[in-house]
């Protein structure tokens, strides 16, 4: 079966456990006897269910071809099933579909998540668990954290080693991945091949792969030429972009208002006043602005210790400040800024202005993360980590800016939800960063 037909199959079997274990809530609830009343509630709603969990499941990346951990799969699946209850919450209010029990709602909040889990980790072991996954590596050994980064590229994987020019076409393997300092042609060659047989092939991008990676094919009489892609958001999208942030920042102020008095209390007692804390940043255009957090560290924190990444569990963070740092709620005051237009919900991150100064110099294209309002969350956020590189953040912001839709928008808040749980490992580089 193609890898078409093995994804619809997922995607059905996806929808029949959903459903059957809205069907086994009822069951529970109803000690086997549900009202029809109730019955055709939820069946009006089963459509909107659907459409959810599928769009839920997407975005957390479930519906991709290829090995999923078992701790990635209840990463991912956790966030999934809690938003899919609370969005099924909302539209039965929207609809004035009130004949949908909520009891049944928490119920089958219970049976989601291990039927879901349960059938897909059968579904993995069936598809992947068969056969070790054989990756080939080209290029000089892999260092200690790349080679940590590829081991998760397939079930029981084995790596094998290659010099690029010892380097043939043909090899019997599952994935590539090409290391730094391999010559051009040896990349041809390695695309060509993997290109041929429909095998994976993966590498670190340098700053000109990512600029040249959308690049637009273009005529000139004759000539073909390459044409590079703006780093910019279309005008349109813009304006979707600015009302979504309005309306959704104001909700979102009235809605978390308990929380941020609850949080605003609790900074008080621990610690005393101030309650927020503001710091200068850089947005669209190189403009500057103020940034506004809850106060999550000691007052006179950079004088005693100097300016730089500041982990949650680092000296100096106030005992509720470290939790807030953990489950970024610190950064819920930002609404302000996006409110008033400085930030966008979803946005390159914005830096203070010393470290634009030095990636600037450091990396150039740097300045281009500032053809867009800086935001809240990001790609670079749900898909780095705290300690990753100023480039790799700059690669992730650019393939943002550069390819940005309203459903990537979305995608980027969802998965932002996954991280209150869970927060990716740190590279084991992250001990030597700055």
């Amino acid at each position: 079966m193609r890898a078409g037909g093995w994804r619809a199959l997922v995607l059905l079997v996806d929808l029949a456990v959903v459903h059957l274990a809205v069907l086994l809530a009822f069951e529970v609830r109803f000690a086997g006897r549900p009202p029809a009343y109730n019955l055709d509630a939820y069946l009006h709603l089963a459509p909107w269910i659907s459409l959810v969990a599928l769009a839920l499941l997407a975005s957390f990346d479930l519906y991709e071809e290829r090995w999923i951990p078992p701790a990635e799969l209840r990463q991912r699946l956790t966030p999934t099933v809690f938003l899919l209850a609370a969005i099924t919450v909302v539209i039965s209010y929207l609809l004035a579909n009130l004949g949908f029990p909520r009891s049944v709602l928490v119920i089958s909040i219970a049976f989601w998540w291990p039927m879901l889990y349960a059938w897909r980790r059968v579904w993995l072991h069936w598809h992947w668990e068969a056969v070790p996954t054989r990756i080939l590596w080209v290029g000089s050994s892999p260092s200690a954290e790349e080679l940590e980064a590829v081991l998760h590229l397939g079930y029981a994987p084995t790596v094998a080693v290659v010099d690029p020019e010892d380097f043939s076409p043909g090899r019997p393997v599952d994935v590539v991945v090409i290391g730094e300092a391999v010559p051009d042609r040896v990349k041809i060659a390695v695309f060509l091949d993997c290109l041929e047989r429909r095998i994976p092939c993966l590498w670190r991008p340098s700053l000109y792969d990512g600029l040249v990676a959308q690049a637009h094919l273009t005529m000139a009489g004759p000539i073909p030429l390459l044409s590079l892609k703006p780093v910019e958001i279309p005008w349109i999208h813009r304006w979707v972009k600015r009302l979504f942030d309005l309306v959704a920042s104001a909700v979102l102020m009235v809605l978390l208002s308990p929380v941020g008095l609850a949080i605003a209390l609790a900074i008080l007692l621990d610690d005393g006043p101030p309650v927020f804390y503001r710091q200068e940043r850089v947005r669209l255009g190189g403009q500057r602005f103020l940034l506004w957090k809850f106060r999550t560290l000691e007052r006179d924190h950079e004088a005693k210790r100097g300016v730089g990444l500041t982990p949650p569990d680092a000296p100096g963070a106030t005992r509720v400040g470290r939790i807030l740092r953990r489950t970024h709620l610190d950064e819920l005051p930002q609404l302000w800024n996006v409110l008033r237009g400085e930030m966008s919900l979803v946005g390159p991150r914005p830096e203070r202005p010393r470290f634009v100064e030095a990636f600037s110099q450091r990396y150039p294209g740097y300045g281009l993360r500032h053809h867009a309002p800086p935001g809240v969350t990001g790609l670079a956020q749900v898909l780095g980590h705290y300690f990753s590189s100023p480039e790799e953040k700059l690669h992730m912001d650019l393939t943002y800016l550069r390819s940005h839709t309203f459903w990537q928008d979305l995608k980027i808040l969802i998965r932002t939800v996954s991280h209150l749980w869970h927060r990716p490992p740190d590279p084991p580089s992250a001990k030597s960063a700055p």
